[in-house]
């Protein structure tokens, strides 16, 4: 565990920092000048100095005595002021980024150094002073380790709570013993073990045993990138506006924060460690971390699980189980013997017996049809790249499957689940997408251990081993998981209210679209098509591209070229650029969308008439989007105006009712504001509030944003009570909207609409501010414009802290 204020830790900021062409070794010798030279004597002298400076700053080695002795006095705080002044903020790319790193860790470690000394250190203005004070405070002062405090995070914490450990966990007494030993002298320590061996539920019942010693214990379930999943945990001030980079940032300094009195376990690690770039950084840390994994790691301290050595522990087991074993010992130890006494196995083969009706000379038997022979001998490799296999454990688990009889729903229930994060989904929505009258399938398989139910986290999954054995035997595909797809499908087209966190619901997608057999590729393509607005609805980017190529190889694959998919696909791959900042590639790509079906021959007569309208329109308001941020204001309207027209168009087709229509209405009102055509303004806005009263009604952030701009026109025509009364009303509605949770959503997966494309969604608000701040302060009410003003700086500020700590 290690001090935030270390020497590692505030050197680690300055070389965030710092340029390109300023070395480690500079840094270094221009901090210690008093003791060390400007430049090695030669070669062999400087390699040795940049590998012992390497040591202090990555904490390896103590800084010597002998240079800290020289700062000691006032002589060598004064050098160090100029050192800083001089020769080392001149070499920062970014001193107040340094400054903010710096105040974060003495904020976080207050209960160390004490409320004075860190309000002391963060009241100077001077930054050359302040890098010195916070500099030497490091490296002079010694901070027993025992004395660090987490805060407790149970009240902001929503999710990642320890899973319920099983009832019937028996034995691993000298693993829990080593275990503690390990971590009592080392910060990280690796379970490993082959594939349902117990890893989880040791280190679970490790946690659950031990919960008194710690003020934190969080679960993480690795689910192939550990950044993604600091992003995905939940926080109480997590908002809405806050994409991954700012979740991560958000969530990460919280984990920061704790020290040796928290644990946080990372299971299903099946990688090297080298394997997963953050992982480094993740050890880095002051809290202890139990990590469960399949593969052999030599660099960290670990416990290899093995079979249970008890034969009464596995009896015990048994029977815990299925109780009326015990009337036939004998056959239920060759039961054990013929599955090796792998864990998950002698589990599944009591449930087995129990659900199935059979008796243990029976299971016997069909255990022993399975065909495979290998000794007890035989060692069962560890694996890092997910395709491990043990012929025999997976026959006898095929067999326990077959035993069970289970019906065509509890199969249907485990087929999709097969395809599903293997991290878990919510339970709710599970149910909901499947359309179960009832969850008693699903809680049926979880009494026979076939879904882990995590009771604590709400969240149901299968088994690593499980859900690989049955992807394999159910072959789960497009149409035996239509309802699923269907479902999915269906929350990706929804408008009106905002789900502040869908992560589970994301993620849920994504596991789809990477694990489902293709058997219908007209229904499949569709679904990936309008998956992309939903991801890009909320700034899911990374896979952005991935779903394009996707769509891209699809087309290819199965020789799909019509008009519409391929110019459907340009405006992605264009949004992509966009997104990149990469206009003028945005703009080509659109306008090759837009030409291709311009000049389709027929066109209405050789596609869907409706499908071609809209996206042509589409094309021509995200064109606009891209003109507006070339700050092209001229073909910006004119793209817009013929977005519009060409819905008017056609309003016999209704395309006019569609939640696109709205995005381009608003857009064409604050084009109009911004011209003072205000009555146009409010023409265009009176027929936008008549399709969202009708169709979505009063509670959605599309009438919020709707009342914005009746506010706004009614500020510009100085008519101050009716602009009051509009902009209060947005300010509740959208505060309304932003706002809803998860669980009160947990039913209802659905999209945000947006209010323009000049602004993001975190900007609802704060335009709301601004215009009621401008409004008061004009109508001498000063109380307010003050209180409104503070409010939009605070709007303000947040969103800048987001944006630093994304550039950062």
């Amino acid at each position: 565990m290690k001090n935030q204020l270390t020497f590692a830790h505030v050197t680690g900021a300055l070389l965030d920092n710092k340029i390109k062409t300023y070395p480690q070794h500079r840094l270094v010798r221009d901090l210690f000048s008093l003791c060390l030279l400007d430049e090695a004597s030669d070669y062999s002298e400087a390699s040795d100095d940049n590998i012992t400076f390497s040591r202090w700053c990555n904490g390896a080695r103590p800084v010597p005595v002998d240079i800290l002795n020289e700062y000691k006095n006032d002589t060598g705080r004064n050098q160090m002021i100029t050192d800083f002044k001089n020769k080392i903020i001149p070499n920062l790319i970014n001193v107040s980024n340094t400054r903010y790193l710096l105040e974060d860790m003495i904020n976080n470690s207050r209960k160390i150094i004490g409320i004075t000394k860190a309000d002391e250190l963060i009241a100077i203005d001077d930054n050359a002073t302040f890098f010195t004070d916070v500099m030497l405070y490091a490296i002079l002062s010694d901070h027993n380790r025992k004395n660090l405090y987490s805060p407790e995070l149970t009240d902001i914490l929503l999710s990642n709570r320890l899973p319920a450990v099983v009832k019937e966990f028996i034995g691993r007494n000298d693993e829990i013993k080593e275990c503690g030993r390990l971590l009592a002298s080392e910060s990280v320590v690796f379970i490993n073990g082959i594939a349902g061996i117990g890893k989880s539920e040791l280190a679970k019942y490790y946690a659950s045993r031990n919960k008194k010693k710690y003020t934190n214990i969080i679960y993480l379930f690795y689910s192939g990138s550990l950044r993604k999943d600091i992003a995905a945990m939940e926080f109480s001030d997590d908002t809405s506006d806050m994409d991954e980079d700012a979740l991560f940032d958000s969530h990460y300094r919280l984990l920061r924060s704790l020290h040796q009195d928290s644990l946080v376990i990372l299971d299903n690690f099946n990688a090297l460690p080298k394997d997963d770039a953050f992982f480094k950084e993740f050890v880095k840390n002051d809290f202890e971390l139990l990590v469960t994994t399949r593969c052999e790691v030599k660099q960290y301290a670990s416990i290899k699980i093995k079979e249970i050595a008890s034969e009464k522990d596995l009896l015990q087991l048994f029977a815990s189980h299925c109780p009326y074993s015990d009337n036939d010992t004998e056959t239920v130890k060759q039961i054990i013997r013929e599955v090796h006494s792998h864990t998950l196995t002698v589990v599944l083969s009591a449930l087995s017996l129990a659900a199935g009706g059979l008796e243990p000379d029976e299971l016997l038997h069909e255990l022993k049809q399975c065909g495979i022979n290998i000794t007890d001998s035989e060692n069962v490799e560890l694996y890092k790249d997910g395709d491990y296999h043990d012929g025999l454990m997976i026959e006898h688990l095929r067999i326990l499957m077959q035993i069970s009889r289970l019906n065509s729903s509890q199969t249907d229930i485990l087929k999709n689940l097969s395809i599903l994060p293997v991290s878990g989904v919510y339970k709710n929505h599970f149910r909901n997408w499947l359309q179960l009258a009832s969850l008693h399938d699903v809680n049926y398989l979880a009494r026979y251990g076939f879904i882990t139910d995590d009771i604590e986290n709400k969240k149901i999954n299968l088994q690593p081993l499980i859900q690989e054995i049955i992807y394999e035997e159910l072959n789960p595909c497009i149409s035996n998981c239509q309802t699923l797809v269907n479902s999915l499908h269906s929350i990706c087209l929804m408008h009106g209210l905002e789900v502040r966190k869908p992560d589970n619901t994301i993620q849920a997608m994504i596991s789809v679209v990477e694990n489902i057999i293709n058997d219908n590729s007209a229904c499949y393509l569709l679904f990936l098509q309008d998956m992309f607005p939903y991801l890009e609805k909320y700034s899911v980017r990374d896979y952005m591209s991935k779903l394009a190529d996707r769509i891209s190889c699809l087309m290819e694959q199965e020789h799909i070229d019509s008009v519409c998919d391929r110019a459907l696909l340009l405006d992605y791959k264009a949004e992509i650029a966009y997104m990149r900042k990469d206009y003028d590639v945005a703009v080509k790509k659109r306008e090759k969308a837009i030409h291709l079906l311009e000049n389709e021959d027929d066109t209405m007569n050789t596609m869907n008439q409706k499908r071609y309208i809209n996206l042509l329109s589409n094309l021509y308001n995200n064109l606009s989007n891209v003109y507006l941020a070339l700050k092209k204001t001229d073909k910006a309207t004119e793209a817009l105006h013929k977005a519009f027209e060409i819905r008017i168009s056609y309003a016999d087709t209704g395309i006019i009712e569609t939640h696109d229509m709205l995005q381009q209405m608003l857009n064409l009102v604050n084009m109009l504001i911004l011209a003072g055509d205000l009555e146009l303004a409010r023409l265009v806005l009176n027929q936008y509030d008549a399709l969202v009263t009708d169709n979505e009604g009063y509670n959605t952030l599309d009438y919020g944003c709707y009342r914005l701009a009746s506010g706004i026109i009614a500020l510009k025509e100085g008519k101050p009570v009716e602009a009051e009364k509009n902009l209060l009303a947005a300010e509740s509605i959208i505060n309304a909207a932003m706002d809803t949770s998860d669980s009160d959503l947990a039913s209802s997966d659905t999209a945000v609409s947006a209010f323009d494309n000049y602004v993001s969604k975190n900007n609802y608000l704060k335009s709301v501010y601004g215009y009621l701040n401008n409004l008061y302060a004009r109508w001498h009410k000063p109380e307010k414009a003050l209180e409104y003003k503070e409010k939009w700086l605070n709007t303000k500020n947040e969103q800048n802290k987001n944006i630093t700590h994304r550039n950062a």
